[in-house]
């Protein structure tokens, strides 16, 4: 548990310092192309019989694995268009509370997000038991849609907060946004929901048809990473 937690700290301070060092374009790429790998092997193991027992990732239920390609086409589309499109200054905004508001509130949106929905995904023993599995299903949706909109709005947001700026340093707030992204682990969250989504033995609630729909949340993190990269002056 120690060394998970040591590697956890590592990879989330090399994650931030790389993109207040000035290396957005190759942190970017890294997190886009480790959303499409993971996106791809969730499709790669619902092709796979479903099985319970198996010592790597069992799989409860079979889904059909397409959704999961396509979120790893997109996602994987990202990277090459990040390093072959050609990047144009952002409009100047100079630095003001009011970017710092918006990061306030990107971070709480973020994760009353998570929370709020996970109501929803982890009824009470209480609910599971008078509820029926068709009403079960329609508030892990609910709660799956919930997310997807949190995280859409969240990084609408941080996008907003890295526009600021100022004369000596026209990336302040995007490196500053992206390295707290990064070190927050902020881009893995679709993946830790559609996990829970797929393997949640413990509570009962496995719905692995509605994991594609969270994961599909990586789509709007990979555009505010791809965007805010690209409007950055120095890449």
């Amino acid at each position: 548990m120690i060394v998970r937690i040591f590697i956890a700290v590592f990879t989330s301070l090399v994650g931030g310092l790389s993109y207040l060092t000035g290396l957005a374009r190759l942190m970017t790429a890294f997190l886009l192309g480790f959303g499409s790998a993971c996106s791809v092997l969730l499709g790669v193991l619902f092709v796979l019989p479903a099985d319970p027992h198996r010592l790597f990732f069992p799989i409860h239920q079979n889904v059909p694995p397409w959704p999961f390609f396509i979120i790893g086409a997109v996602l994987a589309g990202m990277i090459p268009a990040l390093f072959l499109l050609k990047p144009k200054p952002a409009a100047a905004e100079e630095v003001s509370a009011v970017h710092f508001k918006y990061l306030f509130g990107a971070v709480g949106g973020y994760l009353v997000s998570l929370f709020a929905s996970s109501v929803y995904w982890f009824p009470s023993e209480a609910v599971r038991r008078s509820a029926d599995s068709s009403a079960l299903a329609s508030e892990v949706l609910f709660g799956t849609c919930l997310f997807l909109a949190g995280v859409t709005v969240s990084c609408g947001l941080f996008y907003r907060a890295s526009k600021g700026c100022s004369d000596r340093h026209p990336d302040l707030m995007r490196r500053f946004v992206l390295g707290l992204f990064a070190f927050f682990q902020f881009d893995k969250m679709p993946l830790l929901v559609a996990y829970l989504l797929i393997y949640s033995p413990e509570t009962g609630v496995i719905y692995p048809h509605l994991a594609a729909l969270a994961l599909s949340s990586y789509i709007p993190v990979g555009i505010f990473l791809w965007r805010t990269t690209r409007d950055s002056q120095e890449v």
